[in-house]
């Protein structure tokens, strides 16, 4: 009987031990989040971003996620299942808002970005954030800014990320689909289509500011997209300035490309693949 008890003492001992390691483990992996965080005022209100990270004290490289809607419309909630993966990866991830074309045209949206990224630098401390390890990614008007934010001198370094990744995003703002394009949203967008205001696209496009000293800019795109997000163009003419470039193509997935699990799960894997690399995570 003696011999049956401390078997059982054992097994239950071990048992505990297996719990309380599952359950600190948890508690490692747990995120802190902190949610609509003012970072700019205009007389439209206030932009809001929310913050997503490990409960531990290290500090980290953060991420700008952006999100989509043909600048039109969308929300940073949007961006929060990829902001999870991303913190699950090792990052600060950060779900920005920006305003949207009923309240004003571009470049407003770039400006907004650029005052996330502002924010972010200047509060890192807050959020256990490294301010020189910044990137951003968006998707498809998200995209758009992520990579125009990059490529885009707006003067002040501190808004400059330090690495940024477009996916679904268009590039040249130029090309024939846009020029001909009669879909209201870049009329809205851009103050009026291309025929009536051409130096606007001219002005707002990524690959008229690609410079050699911008920082890395990758691409995502879906399978399924239009062949203008591969950024054929965009990346040429960045490899031949020295700045560094990629393309990931997700198979199967279409212009929407985080809406679906897998495509998101790959998505996530190829950002990390990427901002490992050129934020030295």
């Amino acid at each position: 009987m003696l011999v049956i008890f401390n078997r059982s003492v054992f097994l239950l001992f071990c048992y505990l031990a297996i719990f309380c390691i599952s359950i600190n483990a948890q508690s490692h992996l747990k995120m802190n989040k902190w949610e609509n965080i003012s970072f700019v005022s205009h007389s439209s209100g206030e932009l809001l971003l929310d913050v997503f990270r490990t409960n531990d004290g290290k500090k980290r490289p953060a991420i700008l996620c952006l999100h989509g809607g043909f600048w039109a419309k969308g929300s940073k909630k949007f961006m929060h299942p990829l902001a999870e993966g991303l913190v699950e990866k090792g990052y600060v991830a950060v779900c920005s808002n920006y305003r949207l074309t009923d309240v004003a045209s571009a470049p407003a949206q770039l400006h907004d970005v650029f005052s996330a990224i502002r924010f972010l630098r200047k509060n890192a401390s807050d959020y256990g954030i490294d301010p020189g390890r910044i990137g951003v990614t968006g998707s498809s008007a998200g995209g758009y800014l992520a990579v125009m934010a990059a490529v885009f001198d707006s003067g002040d370094k501190i808004t400059r990320p330090n690495a940024a990744v477009g996916m679904g995003a268009q590039t040249d703002l130029l090309s024939p689909h846009i020029q001909n394009s009669t879909v209201l949203n870049w009329s809205k967008f851009m103050g009026g289509f291309y025929k009536q205001v051409p130096q606007n696209y001219l002005k707002q496009s990524p690959l008229n500011h690609l410079t050699p000293d911008d920082p890395p800019v990758a691409i995502i795109c879906g399978e399924y997209d239009k062949p203008s997000t591969r950024a054929n163009a965009f990346r040429q003419k960045a490899l031949q300035l020295g700045v560094p470039t990629s393309l990931t193509e997700i198979s199967g997935a279409p212009h929407g490309l985080l809406k679906a699990t897998e495509h998101r799960r790959i998505a996530i894997n190829a950002l990390d693949e990427f901002f490992r690399v050129h934020l030295r995570r």
